[in-house]
């Protein structure tokens, strides 16, 4: 009975106590509750304490009342010019670059702070955010990149040079670059916390060469410096000078990019040198290519056509044809970056040659057979000022080469018209005025050549009459103004090769030969469609038919006349005409 009774008290004793366990943990659990709900009800609408936007404390502040603190602020502190230091000041202008602070999503953000920890007891947090700051983006950047350009400094690596046979160094700089990134992100930042003068944010960079890299090398200079190279193009030898063989080399770090020092005019394979600190000499293609381009120079020549005559109906030549030489710059570098680095002593220059256009011996393969037509006028009664125009205007035409089927501009082939291409100030009709400009007169040259074309049977595809008829261009209607940079006479080469064009002046009359292979057509021109009134086999010598005399003022008058195009069996195969209305010259005083 004893035992059975202690067992009993014992068994009774252990739900007691674990009954106290199961009231100590719902207490606890209870109290744990409590709190997370006073917590939520507590801070339902306000921001949790701790939390600090731009040093103004919004814990435990309703977004309205902590909107209120921070506009104040935001007032209080105005809009100044935000500056940025570096070597200088630079000012960046608020308004410029659209600074505005978003307060509502800053709030909204300090408000999200700790609402998923739904299970924290302690609602207390440390987080001083700056206010979110909107700028035009675009613009900050551009006047970053203002501010970079003044700041940033290029890195200088130590140089050498040879003077007197002696070795010259130049002392090595550190280079210094703007952090755009790092500092847009300060500046976003500290204008959130209202900060207006920053320190820029640069990065300093160290040369990769330094000038006791180079006197380290100095005897392999030396003995660079002291080789012979020479460049052969055919025949002709050149020697390279030891300050040429300078500009081949650089020294190399750790394996890295060469980084120019000097440059040597001996090319030479020659081994590597090593230097201390583990700098190595090389010799740098690009810096060999950087010389071989302006080497070049010395033997690029242009193709030069051979110079042509045409008189007493043939084409001879009168300056032979040069071919043009142009130096392989890629195959040239590659070949003496090869000899210096195999410590050869001679390099084959390579070379492409350009056969000019036209040459001695391909005149017939040219069509350059014969005279294809002839245009003049006469400048009877020209001022001297006039009569110098019209020749110099001319002789830029004496000798041009028209391509078969290439569409010939006059205004492109005649160039600037100024007193520095010989122009003298001459009458022309500009706008409803006659008045004096450079080059006055041009029209004569124009004229002419529009009557060469003509009588050649070439396709016209610009041309223009002048405002009012002017007595040089007779007969009427068979002129060609032109002006640049419009309008312009335009015709083009249709026939079965190339043409010549001679210039000459005989007397008062400005004439255009055509040399080249004549096509196989006979011309008439008239007056009319029909080719029986005013009938010339030269536009010169037609009679234009002459209509609405008057009609545009005392002087005015519409002028017409027809090229009528026969193949070699007489049959029209095309007809073209012009019609000029001329109008009354006392519309243009001078």
């Amino acid at each position: 009975m004893t035992t059975k009774m202690a067992t009993k008290k014992s068994s009774i004793a252990q739900k007691e106590k674990l009954m106290y366990v199961y009231i100590a943990l719902f207490a606890l659990a209870s109290l744990y509750i409590g709190i997370l709900f006073y917590n939520s009800v507590v801070y339902e609408n306000k921001i949790y304490p701790g939390i600090k936007v731009s040093g103004i404390d919004v814990g435990g502040k309703t977004k309205e009342e902590a909107k209120a603190l921070i506009d104040k602020k935001v007032e209080e502190a105005g809009s100044p010019n935000i500056i940025l230091k570096g070597k200088t000041g630079h000012e960046l202008d608020r308004k410029e670059l659209e600074v505005s602070y978003d307060v509502q999503k800053t709030i909204d953000e300090a408000f999200s702070i700790g609402r998923d920890d739904d299970l924290k007891l302690k609602k207390y947090y440390s987080d001083d955010r700056p206010i979110v700051v909107n700028v035009n983006h675009d613009i900050l950047a551009k006047n970053l990149f203002s501010v970079t350009r003044a700041e940033n400094e290029k890195v200088e690596n130590a140089t050498v040079s040879l003077k007197n046979g002696n070795l010259v160094t130049g002392k090595e700089s550190p280079g210094k670059r703007v952090l755009l990134g790092e500092n847009i992100e300060t500046l976003l930042s500290g204008i959130g916390n209202f900060q207006n003068s920053f320190d820029l944010k640069i990065k300093t960079l160290e040369p990769d060469v330094r000038e006791s890299d180079i006197r380290a090398a100095e005897k392999e200079i030396q003995e660079l410096s002291s080789k012979e190279v020479t460049l052969k193009d055919g025949n002709t030898p050149y020697q390279l000078s030891d300050k040429d063989i300078t500009s081949f080399l650089s020294f190399e770090r750790g394996g890295g990019s060469p980084s120019l020092v000097y440059s040597f005019d001996l090319l030479y394979l020659f081994p590597k040198p090593t230097v201390e600190g583990n700098v190595t000499i090389v010799f740098d293609r690009a810096n060999i290519r950087n010389w071989v381009a302006g080497f070049s120079s010395k033997i690029d020549a242009e193709p030069k056509n051979a110079k042509l005559s045409g008189s007493g109906g043939s084409v001879s030549v009168i300056a032979p044809s040069r071919d043009g030489k142009k130096v392989q710059v890629d195959g040239f570098t590659d070949r003496l970056k090869d000899t210096l680095n195999n410590g050869g002593n001679e390099v084959e220059i390579p070379i492409d040659i350009t056969r000019p256009e036209v040459r001695d011996d391909n005149l017939a393969e040219l069509g350059l057979k014969g005279l294809v037509s002839t245009g003049w006028t006469d400048f009877s009664g020209s001022p001297v000022n006039r009569i110098h125009n019209v020749k110099t205007g001319a002789s830029k035409f004496n000798g041009v080469l028209i391509k078969p089927n290439e569409k010939f501009s006059f205004n492109n082939t005649l160039g600037p018209v100024e007193a520095s291409t010989g122009y003298l100030p001459e009458l022309v009709i500009l706008k409803d005025k006659t008045v004096p400009e450079y080059g006055g007169g041009l029209c004569q040259v124009s004229s002419t050549a529009f009557r060469a074309a003509l009588n050649a049977g070439l396709p016209i595809l610009s041309r223009s009459a002048h405002a009012y008829p002017v007595g040089y261009y007779k007969p009427f209607g068979v002129d060609a103004t032109i002006y640049l940079p419009s309008p312009d006479l335009i015709f083009q080469n249709d026939t079965p090769g190339y043409i010549l064009v001679q210039t000459h002046i005989n007397g008062n009359k400005l004439y255009f030969d055509f040399y080249g292979t004549k096509k196989d057509i006979s011309i008439k021109f008239a007056g009319d469609a029909a080719g029986t009134q005013g009938v010339s086999a030269i536009a010169e010598g037609l009679t234009p038919t002459i209509t609405e005399q008057e009609a545009r003022g005392k002087g005015s008058f519409t002028a017409t006349f027809y090229r009528l195009i026969h193949d070699s069996a007489g049959k029209l195969i095309k007809t073209n005409y012009w019609t000029s209305k001329y109008d009354s010259p006392d519309k243009y005083p001078h």
